[in-house]
């Protein structure tokens, strides 16, 4: 049985700073590249838990990206056999959506290293984001992060689901390509300046590590 699968949406939102944490921990994993292919490379009984990255895509884009339609139904058969999920950003909203929530446009933006105010440890930990659509709190759902801006900015799901907003899993290399793409096309919202995401680079590792140890409390109930 394979340990871990990741659901790649596209190369511009790899699963970064996850497959650190797989090696680390000597799992198996696949990444299932799913807008060049389909079709499943394991079946949802074949795995133990999956990980959903980001995307640039929205939920209700189906007609475009027509693979999202075997992605939720894959989500809906984990679901059943309640498999570990941990959703990122597009990720966490396909999640919710499956969860019965709601997901919908902010109609701006929320970009760069934003503070978050994590419920369970009542701290603040400055998260990378990257979006503008967010989702409504599956019932039964428990928020374990938000800030004034974006509401519902994490959640878990009794033992074996967690969903973030944004992008922990984001590493200094994506964290460039960001700040480089923020200079091409500025956006409107809650938008660091390029020069600032930079400047921030150091909270990438705090993140990471919270990360981290998310990811190994998640795994340990497959």
């Amino acid at each position: 049985m394979l340990d871990l699968l990741i659901i790649e949406h596209e190369s511009e939102s790899p699963p970064g700073t996850a497959i650190q944490w797989a090696q680390e921990n000597g799992l198996s994993y696949e990444i299932w590249h799913i807008d060049k292919d389909a079709t499943p490379p394991f079946q949802a009984t074949q795995v133990k838990a999956v990980l959903i990255c980001g995307g640039s895509m929205d939920t209700c884009e189906e007609e475009k990206f027509p693979w999202l339609k075997v992605e939720k139904k894959f989500i809906q058969q984990c679901l059943a056999l309640k498999k570990p999920l941990f959703g990122l950003c597009l990720g966490s909203q396909l999640v919710a959506e499956a969860l019965g929530g709601k997901v919908y446009s902010m109609k701006k933006w929320e970009i760069g290293f934003i503070p978050i105010k994590l419920l369970e440890q009542d701290r603040i930990l400055h998260a990378f984001h990257w979006h503008q659509y967010t989702f409504d709190l599956p019932l039964g759902a428990e928020l374990i992060a938000t800030n004034d801006f974006c509401v519902n900015q994490a959640f878990k799901y009794e033992d074996h689901i967690i969903a973030t907003q944004f992008h922990p899993e984001a590493t200094i290399e994506w964290v460039q390509e960001c700040a480089d793409s923020i200079r091409k096309e500025p956006l409107e919202g809650l938008v660091q300046t390029a020069d600032k995401m930079l400047q921030d680079m150091t909270l990438q590792k705090l993140q990471q590590n919270w990360f981290f140890e998310q990811l190994t409390k998640w795994y340990s109930v497959s």
